[in-house]
């Protein structure tokens, strides 16, 4: 399937890197007329597959070029785990990724669903991390820009490691189908390299390693 096992793996990479956060939920996307167009996410939900419209701390983030931090300090009985997760979890992170010194090109949202303190070592992580994926998101925002909200959709089931037979249940579609949708996204990203998808080295807060 081209380089979509590569997707997989620099799924999985950041994953890994995200450990070092916490976190309940996280999207990695790139940035398209004003909406965040995802890339990638921690869970498989079609709300998190499809675009949306950039917050206004994520606006603010990317306009300074730096990662902002939403602590809530009120007490909240009822905490969704919906669609509107920025707007009601109490501990949001913005990372604007993007090399210094340049415009962002996409943004990281990683939160949590209980009250939690982002630290400034916290922030500084992400920032550095923001730095890390530019390339990935650079290499990958233009080939799933020409992909359908379909297609996008199946790159990221794909990138989860889904068959063909789990993405026709997921997408709620027949094999034939689900196939073509595949051939298309692997069609459509063949120009992606497997260096584009690697990580550079990654400061892990104290520690340093290759993902």
């Amino acid at each position: 399937m081209g380089q979509l096992p590569d997707l997989q793996q620099a799924r999985r990479r950041l994953g890994l890197a995200l450990n070092a956060l916490s976190h309940d939920r996280w999207v990695l996307g790139y940035l398209r007329n004003g909406w965040l167009q995802p890339i990638a996410a921690s869970e498989i939900s079609r709300h998190f597959m499809q675009g949306r419209p950039l917050m206004p701390l994520s606006r603010r983030a990317l306009y300074e070029k730096r990662p902002l931090v939403l602590n809530s300090v009120f007490e909240r009985p009822e905490i969704s785990n919906g669609y509107d997760w920025e707007l009601d979890w109490p501990a949001i992170l913005y990372a604007p990724v993007g090399e210094t010194g340049h415009r962002p090109v996409g943004l990281l949202v990683v939160g949590c669903r209980q009250d939690h303190w982002y630290t400034e070592e916290d922030v500084a992580y992400a920032h550095t991390l923001g730095i890390t994926l530019a390339p990935l998101v650079s290499a990958l925002r233009g080939p799933l820009s020409r992909l359908n909200e379909s297609e996008g959709e199946v790159a990221q089931l794909l990138s989860h490691g889904l068959s063909t037979q789990e993405i026709a249940r997921a997408v709620k579609t027949d094999d034939r189908h689900a196939r073509q949708l595949v051939d298309n996204v692997t069609r459509k990203l063949h120009s992606v390299n497997a260096d584009d998808l690697e990580f550079p080295m990654v400061q892990i807060k104290r520690g340093a390693f290759r993902l």
